[in-house]
C-alpha cells in the first residue's frame, strides 16, 4: 500500500504540471452546471486499531504473549453524485461497495501463531464537503472532507464450529479528509484522490466471548484510500 500511496501523490502533483501546460480549454463550462455524475474505482488499505482488555493480562491469558492487526488491501466501486453548493464548495454523496480484508494476528508464548483473516464487503454512502481551488486552465486541486456510513452486508469469520470469532458490529460510520485533483478532459473529468478514513464507532459486539475477543476491548476501523472518479460534462 505504500507503493501505491507514493504512486498516487506522484501521479498527482505530475497532472497539475503536465496539464497546466496545457493551452486548449476543455468542458470551459463545467462549473455552469449545478450537478454532476459519474462513477468511481479505487484501491484501499484497511486495518483494526485496537484496545487490549483488563482480561489480557489475567492469567487465563498469560500463554498469549501480543495481538497484532496487518494493514490488508481491498478495492471499491462506486457512484458519485456532485452538488455545486456556493463556489468554492460543493457537497458530494456516494453510494460505493467494499471489498476489504482484516487480519489479525494473535502470538504465543511457545512461538506458535494464530491468523484470523476477515474478508468483508460493506455498503457505503459517505457525504463529503468538497473545497476546490481556483481552476488553471485544465487542472485544479481539491481537499475533502465528511463522513461515511457503512453496513457490513457479507463477511467470512467463522471458527470450526461455525461461530463468529471477532463478534464485529455490522454498521459502523467514520470520519474522511482526502485531497486530490480535478484533471478537465474534452469530453469528461478525471480526479485522482487520497482519502484517509477512521472509524467513530467500537465495532467490536463480544455478545459472542469467546478466547480470540475477550483480550480485546475496542476495535476501530482505519482506512486509507486511492480513488480515480470520472464525471460527465456538460451537454
Amino acid at each position: 500500500m505504500r507503493k501505491i500511496f507514493l504512486f498516487s501523490i506522484i501521479f498527482i502533483f505530475n497532472s497539475h504540471f503536465i496539464f497546466s501546460q496545457s493551452s486548449r480549454i476543455n468542458l470551459s463550462g463545467y462549473d455552469d452546471v449545478n450537478t454532476h455524475f459519474g462513477f468511481l474505482l479505487g484501491l484501499h488499505s484497511s486495518y483494526y486499531r485496537f484496545d487490549y482488555s483488563k482480561d489480557f493480562s489475567s492469567s487465563d491469558f498469560q500463554n498469549l504473549h501480543s495481538i497484532h492487526s496487518k494493514t490488508m488491501p481491498g478495492f471499491k466501486l462506486g457512484f458519485i453524485s456532485d452538488f455545486n453548493l456556493y463556489y468554492p464548495f460543493d457537497v458530494r454523496t456516494l453510494l460505493q461497495v467494499s471489498f476489504s480484508e482484516f487480519r489479525m494476528d494473535y502470538y504465543y508464548i511457545d512461538g506458535s501463531v494464530f491468523t484470523d483473516t476477515r474478508p468483508s464487503t460493506f455498503l457505503e454512502s459517505p457525504v463529503l464537503i468538497k473545497y476546490k481551488s481556483k481552476r488553471r486552465k485544465n487542472h485544479r486541486m481539491f481537499i475533502i472532507a465528511g463522513f461515511k456510513p457503512s453496513l457490513e452486508i457479507g463477511a467470512k469469520n467463522k471458527d470450526e464450529a461455525g461461530k463468529d470469532i471477532l463478534d464485529l458490529k455490522s454498521f459502523d460510520i467514520s470520519f474522511e479528509l482526502g485531497f486530490g485533483s480535478d484533471i478537465f478532459f474534452q469530453l469528461f473529468k478525471l480526479s485522482p484522490e487520497i482519502r484517509y478514513s477512521r472509524g467513530l464507532r467500537n465495532v467490536l459486539n463480544k455478545k459472542n466471548i469467546n478466547e480470540y475477543n475477550l483480550p480485546i476491548n475496542k476495535i476501530i476501523v482505519h482506512n486509507i484510500s486511492f480513488f480515480l472518479t470520472f464525471e460527465g460534462g456538460p451537454k
